[in-house]
């Protein structure tokens, strides 16, 4: 009896659409899409192919209180596509109340979204190696740290600095894991590029601990200018029978940058409680920005 009621009640629910005009399914795919959210003020600058053969694109956003006349430090951020939306919005809430100053921020992201793990293993791993990361195939193209680096000083910024109210007197970079990673290469390689790191749960593992052997290469050279240093890593990113114990290859970094005794490096190493190689990057990016570019 149950089954011949919903019967009943489908064939006059059938009916009743066909009176209207259309089925259900087809008036609701007639109705018009609302818009989509899009981030005030934001922008995509697709750029030449560069130097490295590698067609990358742009996400900016400059605040409103950056002009020609009084241009604000421009942070250049990897992995575009989860760090943009998450430093717009957490730079607008707390410019507005204060806690930081206006800000250029630019994304470095890939026109093809298809081959994230190919590309940032390629871009951000300062040598190649034939083991480890995302697995044997992301590895045949990694080690194109050098010449993103150089895309980055001779190709990136200066197009940045050319069409956004970008100052070239301070200069962040922002990197994750194996953009962390880059991150701190490019502190050690270029010292006057960049004058504020924020180095995020970075891949101090890759290739046995490569980037130690690196910076006691270039131990004795101090950096070019004043410069600050913010690093930070989750407490439960320890994880030595992985072969990567990242807490106490953050500790031991900061230990080596602070041991260089350098009058021109300020450095804060943070282990955060409760955080995850995947959640640590929305709150060391709250903090990090507020300690490198306060407002004072």
């Amino acid at each position: 009896m149950a089954r011949r009621v919903w019967s009943t009640l489908a064939a006059l629910i059938g009916a009743a659409a066909l009176v209207a005009g259309a089925p259900a399914s087809a008036q609701s795919d007639e109705r018009e899409a609302p818009p989509a959210f899009a981030i005030p003020g934001s922008a995509v600058h697709v750029l030449p192919t560069a130097a490295n053969g590698v067609d990358y694109e742009l996400y900016m956003r400059a605040s409103d209180a950056c002009t020609a006349e009084t241009p604000c430090t421009a942070v250049y951020m990897l992995d575009a596509e989860y760090s943009f939306g998450l430093a717009s919005l957490i730079a607008e809430h707390l410019e507005a109340r204060g806690q930081l100053a206006p800000l250029v921020l630019v994304a470095i992201a890939y026109q093809d979204k298809s081959q994230y793990r190919l590309n940032r293993t390629r871009d951000y791993t300062p040598l190649h190696w034939p083991e480890g990361g995302y697995g044997e195939e992301a590895q045949t193209v990694s080690g194109g740290g050098p010449a993103f680096l150089d895309v980055l000083a001779n190709e990136i910024i200066p197009f940045v600095e050319a069409n956004a109210p970008a100052s070239s007197a301070h200069r962040g970079l922002i990197g994750h894991s194996y953009g962390g990673l880059f991150a701190t290469y490019a502190l050690l390689e270029e010292r006057e590029l960049f004058d504020r790191a924020l180095i995020v749960s970075p891949s101090y593992w890759y290739a046995d601990g490569w980037i130690f052997a690196r910076e006691a290469e270039t131990h004795e050279r101090a950096l070019g200018r004043e410069s600050w240093a913010y690093l930070a890593v989750g407490s439960w990113e320890e994880q030595p029978e992985n072969g990567r114990a990242m807490v106490s290859d953050l500790e031991r970094m900061g230990d080596i940058l602070q041991a260089r005794d350098d009058a021109n490096l300020a450095l804060e190493v943070r282990v955060f409680e409760d955080e995850t190689h995947a959640s640590i990057f929305p709150a060391a990016l709250s903090t990090g920005l507020r300690r490198l570019f306060s407002p004072d």
